[in-house]
């Protein structure tokens, strides 16, 4: 089955017109990846509305090379100027920036391309024998079991904003009002549009983003005082050298940045970032030079960058065996799959398996174009770090706008695009994330629809929700995912209460 699957997707992966269009989500990518500030999600969010016209085939592609790209990139700039590019660049630094230093500028970006392919590459195996298995057994869910999933995603997210669990989960309940907005699925009555023509299809999902990522990002860029790119250390045009004694030296680092990737990037909300550091330490945990992590260790450098990339394509396996976005550029990337008309999720499988096995594929070529950015050129995307910060502000402005106007041709897009990039850049500057927010907004109408569809179509009620047995587990774990902040955090006071009472006894 898989074999005939690949067979299916090269057939469309061979065409022109989409190897250029990955070709160009790559080559996009890399310059969001290595502009600080900007990342894969704000680089997905502002493409999906210039891929509205393109085939649809054309348009995943060219998402999926930005992705895979945008995630790399930022270990340029964390190693060429000590500042990560991406939250998924930020261990990068501890050894990157200390090579450059040295003068083993060359060798670091040989070792941080090499290590992002090879972790790349794993990443899409794991994707391709734990999507499948996992959608085969998804084909036996119903309403009850799409809202237990739909809830859990939503908690999951809001669980894991760092410091501010609570706010995270009010945060989430925000989104999920948002899309309440609008016609009603079941009742055709329009809901909370007090009378505005404009909100009838509900808030544009497509502009929120826009605004959410983009032009709060951009906010942000304009309230920053230092300056973040002041000195670039140049690498020359071709600046690999990447040998086969340095590649057995970084294998073992490598190979662990990528289990680890590939597993936390299967796991949804764990991410990129995380793994980054996880794959980092255990790395260090197993080297048997522990002493030089940060010191400008070529295994840190390779684990930290197998790590990060491993991520990239496994994060995709509950999107596309469920449906359901593990992290904030899978949010993004649901949104413009259902923007062509294509619906993540186990059925997927059945009624168009070809597209699946093309995703599996265009991931692996992405990073083959990838590969070859890394190894010619890598001074021609260091320049871009150079670009002066008003430039990079009214460029992401400029797009965003026209972003959000182009997917229905209404000004209405672009006040909704505003309104939340302002609403967006006050919770950065409050520490929160907007993440919980666009997950809602993605998973609210899956939320709605199908908890509502479980209770029309049972005679239990409520209990629908309880006497599925696959329901009920995935509830409880929704549950659990819920508490175990509250649990942390008590942990952590309490402890604190006894250190604090033992230094007053003494």
């Amino acid at each position: 089955m898989i074999i005939d699957g690949l067979m299916a997707g090269a057939e469309i992966l061979a065409q022109p017109t989409i190897l250029l269009g990955v070709l160009i989500g790559v080559m996009i990518g890399m310059s969001f990846g290595v502009t600080p500030g900007l990342d894969a999600t704000s680089g997905t969010a502002l493409l999906v509305s210039a891929t509205f016209a393109l085939p649809m085939e054309v348009a995943i592609g060219a998402l999926l090379g930005l992705y895979t790209a945008a995630t790399y990139a930022g270990s340029i700039t964390a190693i060429t100027i000590g500042v990560p590019g991406t939250p998924a660049s930020a261990a990068t630094v501890l050894d990157g920036f200390p090579m450059s230093k040295a003068g083993k500028l060359d060798r670091a970006l040989s070792i941080s391309i090499t290590a992002s392919v090879i972790g790349g590459i794993f990443g899409t195996v794991a994707l391709v024998f734990l999507a499948v298995p996992l959608a085969e057994f998804a084909l036996n869910f119903g309403a009850p079991e799409y809202f237990a999933l739909g809830l859990l995603g939503v908690a999951i997210i809001a669980s894991l904003v760092h410091g501010m669990f609570l706010s995270g989960f009010i945060l989430a309940i925000f989104g999920l009002l948002i899309t309440t907005i609008g016609i009603d699925p079941f009742t055709g009555y329009p809901r909370f549009t007090f009378g505005n023509m404009n909100l009838i299809e509900g808030v544009p999902y497509i502009p929120a983003l826009v605004g959410l990522f983009a032009i709060s990002e951009a906010l942000s860029l304009i309230s920053e005082k230092t300056d973040r790119n002041a000195t670039v250390h140049k690498p020359k045009f071709f600046a690999y050298s990447m040998g086969w004694g340095l590649l057995r030296k970084i294998g073992r680092a490598t190979a662990i940045g990528s289990i680890v990737g590939a597993i936390l990037g299967a796991i949804p909300a764990a991410g990129a970032a995380a793994a980054n550091w996880i794959g980092y330490n255990e790395a260090r945990r197993f080297s048997r030079h522990p002493d030089e992590f940060g010191k400008g260790s070529e295994e840190g450098l390779a684990a930290a960058e197998s790590s990060n990339n491993g991520t990239v394509s496994s994060a995709l396996v509950p999107l596309l065996a469920f449906g359901i976005p593990g992290s904030a550029t899978a949010a993004v990337l649901l949104g413009a799959m259902m923007l062509h008309g294509v619906t993540p999720g186990p059925s997927l499988f059945v009624e168009n398996p070809a597209l699946v096995y093309f995703i599996f594929l265009a991931l692996v070529i992405a990073n083959i174009f990838m590969l070859g950015f890394g190894i010619f050129g890598v001074s021609f995307w260091v320049r871009l770090v150079q670009l002066p910060k008003p430039f990079i502000v009214m460029t992401i402005l400029t797009l965003s706008v026209v972003g959000a106007f182009s997917v229905r041709n209404n000004v209405f897009d672009v006040y909704v695009a505003i309104g939340l990039g302002i609403f967006g850049f006050l919770l950065r500057r409050a520490g929160l994330s907007v993440v919980p927010i666009v997950l809602a907004i993605v998973l609210g109408a899956l939320i709605e629809e199908n908890f509502r569809r479980g209770l029309i179509a049972s005679n239990s009620g409520m209990w629908v929700f309880v006497e599925r047995p696959i329901t009920a587990v995935i509830l409880a774990i929704t549950v659990v995912t819920f508490l175990a902040p509250l649990v942390r955090a008590a942990r952590v006071q309490l402890a604190g209460r006894r250190t604090s009472k033992a230094a007053g006894q003494r």
